[in-house]
């Protein structure tokens, strides 16, 4: 089994590189990149286990540990995805249903601007959004739409469902994180691609970025390191309006 796992980490090593410059072909030409990340995380966890069974019985018995340390982690990971969950669903019996411009929105006391839940996602905003002006109101607004158009929180679902599967397997963290940058990196191309300006924009990125999943419970590295705003700022700057309108 050591063999196994050794090739199961070199093979998702072996296409994190591919996929990354893959990325960044695919960002100059305008085309969105987190279904390719998704693939990527999909094939380094679905190839290696359809050789598991023969490794498993071929295991000897001096190596049973390996199966309860990765049942443990496994497990472990549910539970916290579970507990997650069950944080979120406590948080909605507070939320306050009501309309934002038009559009039903759930008020909160301190989650979002944000797109939550799994099977019936909803935009939740803060209860301090009406102290802004309207204009970034709409732009927070659009921004979550984008990501109900777009189906994230499902595509993070399956990432972290995947994940679970192999929490031992370091490379397949480092996709995942690819892989909600990338979330990122699309949401801003439509927002360009609906005639929304670069500069408020990208004001309202740096000023109100915040994105909860409804699933880790928690924002994300992307959208808290500056580098990785600089950065989303720099692609953005990039993209021509018919690149953009590419995703929509």
């Amino acid at each position: 089994m050591p063999a196994w796992l050794l090739s199961t980490l070199a093979l998702a090593l072996l296409l994190s590189a591919a996929a990354w410059r893959a990325e960044r072909m695919l960002q100059r030409r305008g085309r969105t990149t987190c279904w390719l990340w998704l693939a990527v995380i999909a094939t380094s966890v679905i190839v290696p286990l359809a050789w598991l069974p023969g490794v498993l019985a071929a295991m000897p018995p001096e190596q049973a540990q390996l199966k309860l340390g990765w049942f443990v982690l496994s497990a472990g990971m549910l539970l916290l995805l579970a507990l997650r969950s069950v944080w979120l669903l406590s948080h909605q019996l507070r939320w306050q249903k009501t309309a934002l411009l038009g559009t039903p929105v759930f008020l909160s006391g301190g989650i979002g601007p944000c797109v939550a839940g799994l099977l019936r996602p909803r935009i939740v905003m803060p209860v301090w959004l009406s102290l802004i002006p309207p204009r970034q109101q709409a732009l927070l607004l659009a921004h979550a739409q984008c990501r109900l158009a777009a189906r994230d929180p499902q595509l993070l679902a399956l990432a972290y469902a995947l994940i679970v599967l192999m929490p031992w397997n370091l490379p397949l963290w480092w996709q995942v994180h690819r892989l909600r940058f990338a979330i990122e990196v699309d949401c801003d191309a439509r927002m360009l691609a609906h005639g929304h300006a670069l500069r408020d924009y990208a004001f309202i990125l740096r000023r109100h970025g915040q994105y909860y999943s409804g699933l880790t419970g928690a924002s994300p590295i992307v959208l808290i390191d500056p580098r990785a705003l600089r950065r989303r700022r720099h692609l953005m700057g990039r993209f021509t309006r018919d690149q953009a309108a590419n995703l929509l």
